[in-house]
């Protein structure tokens, strides 16, 4: 039987379990406290805490692509602890909050509306506690014991529904069949809610920014919080390479009557002779319109070499203080 250390979160005092074999991250979600964390592969570098006292094992190899874990720093996905920890984790509070659930969910309906992205309703048992914030994820659990993860991209319910944006991926593990074959009354087992991709309160204007699916937790933020949004001023920049991959907008102005106060700014890589839009990287539309974000809180969420030099080009050029960067990277699987 493994070891089971003690884990200290500092400032408000927070602790939990974690054995030997589990990682730090695993065993304070299981507890319910949200250690801020995105990709859950090590190579987001969200889930980074500042180890105050004890050692810890890191996962080997690395993960491809990785940093190094900078001293006195702790990767909390890819941690293994020697001995009892305290963590510098001064955003989360002392009480335990949300429990991870596993439950089954059935197909309400699959809807297709563009080539290649598959809109899908599901329901969980209301009596499963399957409760989640807006902007958080579930993972879908596979039958070989693997897992993908997807955002939530309706309003928290007390019915149980659920709304996932899947983009099928030539020989990924699930979205290939949600896309080609999933139906209405088909069963899935589900797990979650995960992340910490959620609003945070403040008075600074917001940029919203999203590639291709990042979309999903952004679409449930607005929907949630749509007035508290439009007070604070806010613009969103959803960025693909054609203009069916922006997937849910008809028009821009029937986009933005939908969200009265925020503003749609599409950017399309590879767009067609007849766009007349904004072209080219996404982040890079950001500093064109806004070169001092200073004062901005960005929420960013897609493909992670987009959030990776958004979050560099952010920080360094447009001044934004990097705590001010809350973002939700898709790690994408090679067949």
């Amino acid at each position: 039987m493994a070891d089971v250390f003690q884990i200290r979160l500092e400032p408000h005092g927070g602790s939990f379990s974690c054995a030997a074999d589990q990682t730090v991250l695993d065993a304070a979600i299981a507890a319910g406290y949200w250690l801020p964390h995105s990709c859950r592969a090590g190579t987001c570098n969200s889930c980074h805490l500042t180890l105050d006292a004890g050692t810890v094992r890191n996962a080997e190899p690395a993960p491809e692509g990785a940093d190094a874990v900078p001293e006195g720093e702790c990767r909390t996905c890819q941690a293994f602890p020697l001995g009892d920890l305290v963590l510098h984790a001064p955003t989360v509070p002392q009480a335990p909050g949300q429990r991870v659930v596993t439950a089954g969910a059935r197909v309400l309906e699959v809807e297709r509306p563009s080539a290649d992205v598959a809109i899908v309703r599901l329901q969980v048992p209301a009596a499963s506690g399957f409760r989640f914030q807006a902007g958080q994820y579930a993972d879908v659990l596979l039958k070989d014991g693997a897992r993908r993860s997807y955002s939530l991209a309706n309003v928290p319910n007390e019915d149980g529904l659920l709304e996932w944006h899947v983009r099928r991926m030539d020989g990924g593990r699930f979205s290939p069949h949600a896309y080609d074959k999933l139906k209405a009354r088909d069963l899935l087992r589900i797990q979650g809610p995960y992340g910490t991709f959620v609003l945070h309160d403040s008075p600074a204007p917001i940029v919203l920014l999203a590639s291709g699916t990042g979309y999903a937790p952004i679409a449930s933020l607005l929907q949630t919080h749509a007035e508290a949004i439009a007070q604070r001023g806010a613009v969103l920049y959803w960025g693909g390479r054609q203009w069916s991959d922006l997937y849910a907008i008809d028009s821009v102005p029937a986009w933005e009557a939908r969200f009265p106060g925020v503003r749609l700014v599409p950017v399309l890589s590879e767009p067609g002779a007849d766009w007349q839009g904004r072209t080219g990287f996404v982040h890079a539309a950001v500093l064109q319109d806004l070169p001092d974000l200073s004062g901005h809180a960005v929420y960013a969420c897609g493909n992670p070499l987009m959030i990776d030099a958004a979050r560099a080009a952010f920080t360094t050029q447009g001044g934004l203080p990097p705590g001010h960067f809350y973002c939700d990277a898709f790690i994408t699987s090679k067949p």
